[in-house]
């Protein structure tokens, strides 16, 4: 008996050992990607975790963007995924760096500004001239080359503090993905003040897709990404995240 015991248990452990328990790197932390102690990232990472139960086990890891890409360079065969990137976001526009499975979440650069002095956008020079409210550490592209020129600059630390600046008059416009604008006029609520005098551009800065990706080394893990994205938009589970926070 105690040799059948031993053996059970000797097949438990090697079980153990096939779950590979890896990172998930999350670089947002405006919402919806972080709210509160949940958010997106961490819906996502509990997510996968379901799909690939028995194979991969995800833990969160939020860290800003300049460490993700310190990590990337010293480590292209990084263990793990990272969560919500556009190759555009990392230098990989071809998608040879990295491996990208298809893409997860469909967004967009919004431009807001006040409805008393309203912003739509065309290119980098229907900022010109205006004070520019953007988030620290934030790279916006056509833009960054032109702040501190014609376009004047001021940071703060997240976007519901640029989107007050605008309702103020304090800046003229600010850009954020438009799933973190539609989820803070969500928490604003209908009645507030601050929400009905803001103007959203018809034309965004720019439209984008987000992604999964993970090394090109890791065929296997590579694989598994890949079949969980692609089911991804027809799973009543996924569908159940996406709506509760707003996402198209």
């Amino acid at each position: 008996m105690r040799g059948i015991a031993f053996g059970v248990l000797a097949v438990a452990a090697q079980c153990a050992g096939a779950l590979e328990n890896l990172p998930a790197y999350n670089t947002y932390q405006a919402v919806p990607f972080v709210v509160g102690g949940g958010g997106l990232a961490s819906d996502m990472v509990g997510y996968l975790n379901d799909k690939l139960k028995g194979k991969y086990h995800f833990d969160l890891t939020v860290l800003p963007r300049d460490k993700l890409n310190q990590t990337l360079e010293k480590e292209p065969n990084f263990k793990g995924v990272v969560l919500f990137l556009n190759p555009m976001f990392v230098g990989d526009p071809d998608k040879k760096k990295y491996h990208w499975t298809p893409a997860v979440i469909a967004d967009s650069n919004a431009v807001i500004s006040l409805n008393t002095k309203k912003v739509d956008y065309v290119d980098p020079d229907s900022l010109k001239g205006l004070k520019f409210a953007g988030v620290a550490g934030n790279r916006y592209a056509g833009l960054d080359d032109r702040f501190g020129k014609d376009i004047q600059r001021e940071n703060s630390n997240e976007e519901l503090s640029n989107i007050r600046k605008v309702s103020s008059g304090k800046a003229d416009v600010t850009i954020m993905a438009s799933s973190t604008y539609r989820f803070l006029l969500k928490q604003l609520g209908d009645a507030s003040p601050v929400k009905s005098t803001l103007y959203l551009s018809p034309k965004p800065h720019a439209k984008f897709d987000r992604f999964l990706f993970s090394a090109n080394g890791d065929a296997a893990l590579a694989k598994e990404l890949d079949a969980v994205a692609a089911g991804m938009k027809g799973d009543p589970a996924w569908k159940a995240i996406a709506g509760k926070y707003g996402l198209e």
